[in-house]
């Protein structure tokens, strides 16, 4: 058991080092790029020989094409056992937020209530026969106000 769990560990450890990696390489190209375009740089890997970019939505990629000489430089001088030769962007396409619709509820009308009134007097469950009471003279009150 003991060294299923050692190796457990060992996976766990080498995922944290990679997320640590990963977070350092775009610290790095974020703090390249000017303000406006830094928080949509979200993921920077490398694939072969090339570095890969990854933006959050693609209009940034046009504004990013002017500072990809100057990122492939910085990374082929920090990272130069990667022999980077050229950049790739990727559009990372965020889900959008899920919009609630908001449902119109219309109250029963007074012929309604009356009905469930007359429906709960022929009921023999008393805890239906008193819900549809309820509801009947909640429905009265909202159809008078």
């Amino acid at each position: 058991m003991k060294p299923l769990l050692n190796q457990a560990h060992g996976a766990l450890k080498n995922l944290l080092e990679d997320a640590q990696l990963f977070q350092a390489l775009l610290e790095v190209g974020q703090d390249s790029l000017p303000a406006e375009l830094k928080p949509h740089l979200i993921g920077v890997s490398f694939e072969k020989n090339c570095l890969l970019l990854q933006l959050d939505e693609a209009i940034w990629a046009t504004q990013l094409r002017f500072y990809e000489p100057n990122l492939l430089g910085i990374y082929q001088e920090h990272f130069p056992h990667l022999e980077l030769e050229r950049v790739k962007v990727h559009i990372l396409l965020q889900a959008p937020a899920p919009t609630r619709t908001k449902r119109i509820i219309t109250p029963p009308s007074d012929e309604d209530a009356q009905e469930m009134l007359t429906i709960s007097r022929k009921i023999k469950s008393p805890g239906l026969r008193d819900a549809l009471k309820a509801l009947s003279l909640r429905a009265k009150k909202n159809a008078h106000e």
